[in-house]
């Protein structure tokens, strides 16, 4: 059978089917049981997207492709009604989208089918999608809901992790350019590099929203703005501001499913599970009820091993005084006004006036609520903390309202769930036990790999090593790169027990500009001041960076690696070398002291200082 384009008396016979108000006769009956999305991702089988009813609806799906190249969303393209048919061919020069699934499950469909079938027709169409993708990225590697934009300042325009929008476009190009399965030679090569290209900005427009609040990396938000520093921002009126539970679960096990990760990437990855789980509702669940007045209802109950986030979760510190504070000001320069008629009387309110009145900054890190209703307009972005039911409370212009959800309210959004335990207890185990294993290579100790919150005494790396100090002092971190030390404390690092370290780098600069600083002491060993040394700031008060090698080759460092600065602050970062302890160097534990090494293809013993072969004694 020849392509709906190619053949005029397949269109005409299509559309006079669709013109009785018929829907597609040749479409069977287990086709149409499924929903679109269920199609599009293959669970007809794979011989099916090569017959006549997968083609007859691969040229719906080619006829009502927008103009710019993608597809609206929530239309169930299989079983259209003639009206439908005919409402999407007027909208076609209208905008695309890539909320809810659209576009990329069109453009999966008419893979599987330009796969099984050979015509090229539907992978003409593919391409088509896929341009709109490319034009829709934007230069901070991310997308919004719809192209073109709204240009209105709204939430539509965001950077969109919300419902996986960007994880969905992102999958695809990962496909595309992995050029296997329905995928393979649908592009060509400069095509998939591209993609490849795309993917990689999109990574790191991920990483760039994650959320960092006061120098630790938390987790994301639903939306966030276009423009560094890529704050999360709000959605709709019930959707605040916030670190979203159910997104980031997703982002996160988007994210680890991606191959050779690198440090950064594993680094950000552990801090957002890190975060996640410091932020749960330990032992609850959400239950769906009927409610003394027989409402479908639903509430929070104890339940052990349950856990639970917020849909949004209030951010604190100075990085929620930004956000909240960008969000009041924007609302405010927005200007938009709502009415509420109670009792004859009309209130009107600001949105700022709405949303700021009831923000409470010590609400911080707890779920925080909003409700969108068109019946009760003064309720937009107002911040309410109570999921179950409290009395309404009369404002200062004497309107009542709400300061809890309500039953139907609560039913129809999902604003808390466990979205993220599986994450956190099945995958991220999985996960770090893949890539976080111990073996031959480098180990970085500095905030990019370090899981502990500022503060904290103990620092925990995301590459099991550990950092103590016997002074007191707290975590801090200097220029997001390098841990702030001070003088005059023992650092002990802790090496795990299968590693031993073969060489250190340490890189870093004196914090002050009226004194030196230097490493005094290394592995047990004392060196003089100008072995380790790390000068003042320069006159113009620029930090001066400096980077010194120790080489522990010959005698490899296991179990603690104690460190001691001398003058006054140093910020630093360490990458340490290790090999596995079974491997080339390996300590004899029988003889105290001593260990072996290979050198020049041969085996050589040291202890106490003497070094010896299989023939004795070398000088």
């Amino acid at each position: 059978m020849t392509s709906y384009r190619k053949t005029t008396m397949k269109k005409l016979f299509l559309i006079a089917l669709l013109t009785v108000n018929c829907q597609l006769s040749i479409i069977h009956s287990a086709v149409s049981d499924l929903t679109w999305y269920q199609v599009c991702m293959g669970q007809m089988g794979t011989e099916w997207y090569g017959s006549d009813e997968a083609k007859e609806i691969a040229e719906v799906v080619i006829a009502v492709q927008k103009t710019n190249g993608g597809w609206m969303k929530n239309d169930q393209l299989h079983k259209l009604s003639s009206s439908e048919y005919q409402r999407l061919l007027n909208e076609k020069s209208g905008r695309s989208c890539l909320d809810n699934v659209a576009t990329t499950q069109e453009m999966r469909y008419l893979a599987k089918v330009w796969k099984a079938t050979g015509d090229d027709t539907y992978r003409q169409a593919f391409i088509r999608g896929l341009q709109m993708i490319r034009t829709a990225q934007k230069g901070c590697g991310g997308w919004s809901q719809y192209l073109p934009l709204s240009n209105d300042n709204g939430y539509q325009d965001y950077i969109t992790f919300n419902d996986d929008l960007m994880l969905n476009v992102m999958k695809l190009l990962r496909d595309i350019y992995n050029n296997q399965g329905d995928f393979a030679d649908i592009t060509d090569a400069a095509t998939r590099t591209w993609c490849r290209t795309a993917f990689d900005r999109a990574l790191q427009c991920i990483l760039d929203c994650q959320i960092n609040i006061d120098g630790t990396y938390a987790a994301w938000g639903a939306q966030h703005d276009t423009v560094v520093p890529y704050l999360p921002a709000e959605g709709r009126p019930q959707e605040l501001p916030s670190v979203s539970g159910c997104e980031s679960a997703n982002l996160l096990s988007f994210l680890m499913s991606i191959e050779d990760p690198s440090d950064e990437l594993k680094a950000r990855i552990t801090a957002a599970v890190t975060w996640l789980d410091a932020h749960k509702i330990a032992n609850h669940a959400v239950e769906d009820y009927t409610n003394t007045a027989g409402q479908k209802d639903r509430r929070i109950i104890e339940k052990t091993g349950t856990h639970l986030w917020g849909r949004f979760i209030q951010i604190g510190g100075n990085t929620g005084t930004e956000v909240y504070n960008k969000f009041f000001d924007k609302l405010k320069n927005r200007g938009k006004k709502r009415s509420y008629t109670y009792k004859g009387v009309t209130y009107t309110y600001t949105e700022e006036e709405q949303a700021r009145a009831n923000y409470d900054p010590a609400k911080a890190y707890e779920p925080v609520f909003a409700i969108y209703k068109d019946s009760i307009p003064h309720m937009y972005y107002r911040f309410i903390y109570n999921y179950e039911d409290m009395p309404v409370a009369f404002d200062d212009k004497g309107c009542p309202h709400y300061t809890s959800l309500f039953p139907a309210v609560r039913v129809g959004y999902q604003y808390v769930g466990s979205w993220c335990q599986r994450v956190i207890e099945v995958e991220y185990p999985a996960w770090q036990a893949k890539y976080n294993g111990h073996g031959e290579g480098t180990y970085v100790l500095s905030p990019e790999t370090c899981v502990s919150k500022n503060g904290e005494q103990t620092l925990t790396f995301n590459n099991a090593f550990t950092m103590t100090n016997d002074g007191g002092w707290g975590y801090v971190i200097a220029k997001k790169i390098y841990i702030k030390l001070a003088a005059d404390i023992t650092y002990t690092i802790h090496i795990p027990e299968d590693l031993q370290v073969t060489e250190a780098v340490i890189r870093g600069y004196a914090n002050y500009d009226d004194a030196d600083a230097s490493i005094i002491l290394w592995n047990n060993v004392s060196y003089p001041d100008d072995a380790y040394f790390f000068p003042r700031t320069d006159a113009e008060g620029k930090n001066i960076i400096v980077s010194h090698t120790i080489d522990h080759s010959d005698r490899p460092v296991t179990g603690e690696l104690p460190f001691k600065i001398k003058g006054k602050q140093l910020c630093m970062s360490i990458t340490l070398t290790c090999s596995r302890r079974t491997s080339s160097i390996d300590h004899l534990s029988a003889t105290p002291g001593a260990y072996k090494v290979f050198r020049n293809g041969q085996i050589v013993f040291i202890r106490d200082g003497q070094e010896y072969t299989i023939t004795g004694l070398t000088y």
